[in-house]
């Protein structure tokens, strides 16, 4: 077996499912960013979602400490890329109107209802 598939599928052991979206990973999903013998540096990347997590493979007697060095550089550095953009100041806060304080029995209320509804929206509001 090829020793980039092998490191995979360990990997996959590791992590099998999106923490985002839960779907399953594949080794497709796994790219090496870095071959070192002691240690490999790879991106699992969803193919749903697209949320990334970076892992480090220490191999033989690779030091575990620069595995953590390491992937703290990789996500600084993709953080850096994220854009950031400038928030606009809130002219004014919106007053909440106040209500009925939600109790036990309304949770209950919507805990049935929602395991009765059967998601049509269209007949849910067609009706008020």
């Amino acid at each position: 077996m090829d020793s980039e598939v092998h490191i995979k599928k360990i990997v996959l052991d590791r992590i099998e499912r999106c923490a985002v979206c839960h779907r399953e990973f594949g080794t497709q999903d796994i790219h090496v960013i870095s071959r070192r013998p002691e240690m490999w540096t790879m991106l699992v990347e969803c193919e749903d979602c697209h949320s990334r997590n970076f892992v480090a493979a220490v191999m033989n007697d690779g030091d575990p400490q620069e595995a953590q060095l390491a992937l703290r550089r990789l996500t600084e550095e993709a953080v850096g890329k994220i854009p950031t953009f400038e928030k606009e100041p809130i002219a004014e806060l919106v007053e909440v109107p106040e209500g009925p304080t939600v109790n036990a029995g309304d949770v209950v209320d919507m805990h049935q209802f929602l395991d009765e509804f059967d998601g049509d929206f269209q007949r849910l509001f067609r009706g008020r």
